[in-house]
């Protein structure tokens, strides 16, 4: 929809896509995969699981790259990220859809129907919350202690900004005022850590100050600083875009548009 403010999707600061481990060549089919490493099978995987739309799997399977491989190379962060952006794309979705509905059944006075209809999304939310969770922990356990000053650390930083972010959007009073807290204070960081470390026109920074945006306006109800964060990043990128190749606005471009499509719609309201 038009009315709804753009956040960072697989376009927006997204590489490219990884290449798959090649096989080790061996006498049979049985002794190929037991010399594929164990992390190396979870990769191969999460790929089969991409191409058919099984993100429950994927994120399992990147789970495993998490816990028992080497830090992630960039394509395998980005696979992360979509293992858990995918798996959780349609759980938001019937929570949205679930919360209209039983507001229409509350004004036409269908109580039951009401009761129903927030006990089915109760369901639906306790599942978002243990994968927030999950992904968190693997952050705080597994990935931040290894993460590289730079892009890595920014990335992580990210997305525990992002998945707080969304805990915030589907949970209510205390929950949600700790999730805020949560949310911002990693965003600051990212921010920080971005801004000294990446370059303006850099898609992970970008992809950074859009959903940074999107929080300062959706959940804090601060446009103006909302605004502020995304003019910043906007105006920065296309001034350094300036003379760099060709490849360089190729690679921003998704989150310029989505920067650019927020900025008209915050400042026309």
């Amino acid at each position: 929809s038009s009315l709804t403010p753009r956040a960072q999707g697989g376009g927006c600061g997204a590489m490219a896509t990884p290449v798959v481990p090649p096989l080790i060549r061996a006498t049979t089919e049985e002794d190929a995969v037991e010399q594929i490493e164990s992390w190396d099978k979870a990769i191969i995987l999460a790929h089969v699981s991409e191409h058919a739309g099984r993100y429950d799997d994927m994120k399992e399977y990147m789970k495993e790259r998490v816990m028992n491989g080497p830090s992630l190379g960039i394509e395998e962060r980005d696979l992360l990220s979509a293992a858990y952006k995918g798996a959780m794309a349609d759980r938001r979705e019937a929570i949205r859809v679930a919360r209209l509905l039983e507001e229409d059944h509350r004004k036409r006075k269908e109580l039951n129907e009401a009761y129903m209809v927030d006990d089915f999304r109760g369901k639906v939310v306790a599942e978002l919350q243990e994968m927030c969770n999950e992904l968190l922990e693997l952050l705080e356990k597994h990935l931040m202690p290894k993460a590289e000053t730079g892009e890595p650390k920014t990335f992580y930083l990210k997305l525990k900004a992002d998945y707080h972010r969304y805990i915030a959007e589907f949970t209510d009073g205390r929950t949600r005022e700790i999730a805020i807290d949560k949310a911002k204070e990693a965003y600051v960081d990212a921010m920080k850590e971005a801004n000294f470390h990446l370059l303006t026109t850099h898609p992970v920074r970008l992809g950074l100050a859009l959903n940074y945006a999107v929080f300062q306006h959706q959940e804090l109800a601060a446009a103006e600083e909302a605004i502020g964060t995304a003019q910043s990043a906007f105006s920065a990128a296309l001034m350094a875009l300036e003379g760099m190749p060709e490849e360089a606005f190729q690679d921003a471009a998704p989150c310029l548009q989505s920067l650019k499509e927020n900025l008209e719609l915050w400042k026309g309201n």
